[in-house]
């Protein structure tokens, strides 16, 4: 495994934790975060603080509240230095709908400067993410309104 997926897998487990003081470790303060994808579900972010609060609020995808899969995730680093490409296999669908199942596959390309990450786009699926949204929105947590 070469230094950089070891960051980013580090970054990843600190995501998945809530580690606040682990994603600032990894993430630059003038990070890019790009989601293809009109928002809710895709969006651009700048800035570290600004990225945190997106992974806090779960502004991109469909948010919580759905079981999930995960069919598989594969990481490689660009030969010439810089970059990881992280390639995730998943599905996810809402526990009272189990048969409608949103199955995408997501490309997230890190980008870093020494041993910070400055960019993380992810290239996803959004038309499929659109036509789940279009079927359940009034199902999905993130967009009831309380």
């Amino acid at each position: 495994m070469g230094r950089l997926i070891g960051i980013g897998q580090s970054f990843e487990a600190a995501l998945f934790s809530g580690d606040t003081a682990g994603l600032k470790k990894v993430l630059h303060e003038s990070l890019v975060y790009e989601v293809l994808g009109e928002p809710p579900t895709g969006g651009s972010f700048q800035g570290r603080e600004r990225v945190l609060e997106a992974f806090e609020k779960r502004e991109t995808g469909l948010g919580p509240g759905f079981d999930y899969q995960e069919l598989g995730r594969s990481w490689h680093e660009d030969r010439s230095g810089g970059k990881v490409f992280v390639e995730i296999h998943e599905r996810s669908w809402l526990p009272d709908f189990p048969d409608d199942i949103l199955e995408v596959r997501t490309c997230s390309v890190l980008t870093f400067v020494g041993d910070v990450i400055v960019s993380i786009i992810d290239y996803t699926d959004s038309q499929a993410y659109a036509e789940f949204l279009a079927r359940h929105r009034e199902h999905i947590p993130k967009f009831q309104v309380t």
